[in-house]
């Protein structure tokens, strides 16, 4: 008589909730050598509008051997190789801060990414716990290229021991933007783009949708393992969704191409407020928030922007007066952005995808 066997073995994958302090460090399980190829695709994939990330001439005017690694790939790079061993148990991703680019990365680089956790508390969902997590990509030297901090959604947890929450992470620093800044003082640039002031409110014309097949790869190579953005087994089509990371990279590309040129940016704060799903249409508007004249030639813009899913933002949106409440930094939660969009903006109901607190570094004409 013929024997039958089943499943014995299951390998877990995500955060080991029983084993969760704060303080608790993590290594990525991924080494990943991005070679020019890479490059070329995320070129092909995601709008860029920064010189030292599309032009190597540029770049070597810096004093840089290559075109350095656009900053949306090192971030969605570094959330990436975080999901097997952290994200993968995790509920949602609320939030990140503080994405700062370190140090110059290159084609031809191989990277790891390192976790702390730096807080745990009860969320306000019933039954769910929050974690703050400090994210480091470094490259096979040794050095820190990109750091993010992430807050994410866990099923309830009960940390085994507790330190402070108070933690200067020694890396996160602009030296990176003040070198760029001090070698491009001398460069000449083309500028094509617009002056801008606080309060100038930008409908970005830029409408894309992120595929099925570009969703699938790149979750594949970024080593983003979580099903929900891959297996078409267990969900229909229209239940797939594009990585978090990935959307904000999209909206804040698509929005770029109004501030250019950019020689560098860093995101603040960036929160989702609707989930993305694979086919639905990209499209942003953007708050002039602030311009800080940094120098002659230079200044930084911060800017609010808005991520929209399928609605071809200009025409449709440009007899619309949008509630100034909604460009207000202390919105900072999802639920807030609703409220208001339904009592004040119900053009927009259901349509925001993220909002993105950033600033970009840029030369101007004087």
């Amino acid at each position: 008589m013929e024997e039958f066997i089943k499943a014995n073995r299951k390998v877990e994958y995500g955060l080991d909730l029983e084993k969760v302090f704060i303080g608790k460090d993590i290594v990525s399980r991924y080494n990943i050598t991005v070679d020019e190829s890479v490059l070329s695709m995320w070129s092909g994939f995601m709008p860029t509008s920064s010189y030292p990330e599309s032009s190597r001439e540029f770049a070597g005017r810096l004093g840089f051997p290559q075109i350095f690694l656009p900053y949306s790939f090192l971030m969605n790079l570094t959330l990436s190789l975080g999901v097997e061993n952290f994200a993968h148990s995790s509920v949602l991703k609320l939030a990140l801060r503080d994405a700062i680019y370190l140090n110059p990365a290159f084609p031809g680089d191989t990277f790891s990414c390192s976790i702390k956790i730096i807080n745990v508390y009860k969320s306000s969902r019933p039954g769910n716990s929050v974690i703050e997590s400090s994210h480091l990509l470094f490259n096979q030297k040794g050095e820190p290229v990109f750091s993010l901090i992430r807050v994410s959604l866990f099923p309830e947890i009960n940390p085994r021991k507790t330190i402070s929450s108070e933690q200067k992470i020694p890396y996160q620093n602009n030296l990176f933007k003040e070198k760029i800044l001090a070698r491009a003082r001398n460069i000449s640039m083309d500028n094509v783009m617009i002056r801008l002031e606080a309060g100038d409110l930008i409908l970005h014309p830029y409408v894309r949708p992120i595929g099925k097949s570009e969703n699938l790869f790149w979750s594949t190579y970024l080593k983003n393992t979580h099903p929900s953005h891959y297996n078409y087994q267990r969900y229909k089509p229209f239940e797939i969704i594009i990585p978090g990371g990935m959307v904000i990279a999209m909206v804040s590309g698509i929005a770029a191409r109004e501030f250019r040129q950019i020689l560098m940016q860093q995101i603040d704060v960036a929160f989702h407020v609707n989930p993305v799903y694979a086919e639905d249409r990209i499209g942003a508007f953007s708050f002039v928030r602030g311009v800080n004249q940094l120098m002659p030639g230079f200044e930084e813009v911060f800017i609010r922007t808005f991520g929209i899913r399928n609605m071809d933002t200009e025409p449709e949106l440009s007899d619309v007066a949008f509630p100034k409440s909604l460009f207000d930094t202390r919105v900072e939660r999802p639920s807030q952005v609703r409220q208001i969009i339904d009592e004040k903006c119900p053009v927009l109901r259901d349509k925001v995808c993220c909002v993105i607190d950033w600033s970009v570094l840029r030369k101007v004409d004087i």
